[in-house]
């Protein structure tokens, strides 16, 4: 696939994120590459890092180049090395690498689709009391929380609290408690197809949350039910 436009956004927070939006922003033109607004563009090109790529995540559909900084980890490309990157997608094309995220629901309310996980976890320092639905399986233990995560996010949060690190194009996705009591929950590898539930039992203020940015209260007895996205998030990748 060619490149033929692209728009551009950035975490205007970040200093070094507003420089380097200027020099991609020249860097295109002088390749014969449209910069356009959103709707209009062919890709979206971000920059600021993984949490820039989350924040912007479910406001557009379109494919996503990423640059972050050294730290980041889903980016497509460090603001040390983009040109580089950039410039052999915009000389050979691009594919689109196609990434599972997941759907939730808390008593039956759409949350936002996630990229990387879908949590709930207490506020105070005690544990929840969770019930957890797989197929015709049924696992109860406590704990601080639990995760749901897809490939791209087991390298984060779900790695940190036990998780497996899974191919990033892997279709299934996995449960990980957050400090489990005596352990008695091991992380759950679920098949793509598969729906899972689980019930929220707590004396203690708790919260959902989606990848980090999206948060909401939760009741202190609630159903959330998880299951692989219809859609999936598209990175753009260099031909090899």
């Amino acid at each position: 696939m060619k490149l033929k436009s692209a728009a551009i956004l950035l975490n205007k927070k970040k200093q070094w994120a507003k420089e380097l939006g200027l020099a991609v922003r020249s860097f295109l033109i002088q390749n014969g590459v449209e910069v356009k607004n959103p709707p209009d563009s062919q890709i979206i090109i971000t920059i600021g890092g993984d949490g820039t790529i989350l924040y912007h995540k479910s406001e557009f559909i379109h494919p996503i180049f990423a640059i972050g900084s050294g730290t980041s980890f889903i980016c497509n490309a460090h603001k040390d090395t983009w040109e580089s990157v950039l410039i052999g997608i915009i000389k050979n094309g691009f594919v689109l690498e196609r990434r599972t995220m997941l759907s939730s629901w808390l008593d039956g309310k759409k949350l936002p689709d996630a990229l990387n996980e879908v949590v709930i976890r207490n506020r105070e320092h005690r544990i929840l009391s969770l019930r957890l639905f797989v197929g015709n399986k049924r696992y109860v233990f406590e704990a601080d929380g639990i995760l749901f995560s897809t490939a791209t996010g087991s390298y984060a949060y779900a790695y940190s609290c036990g998780g497996e690190e899974m191919p990033h194009l892997a279709k299934n996705y996995q449960v990980v408690a957050i400090a489990p009591y005596r352990r008695r929950f091991s992380p759950l590898m679920v098949n793509p197809g598969m729906t899972c539930e689980v019930h929220v039992d707590s004396t203690c203020d708790a919260d959902a949350v989606i990848d980090g940015q999206y948060e909401v209260p939760v009741k202190r007895k609630c159903i959330l039910i998880v299951k692989r996205s219809k859609r999936e998030f598209l990175f753009v990748r260099a031909k090899e």
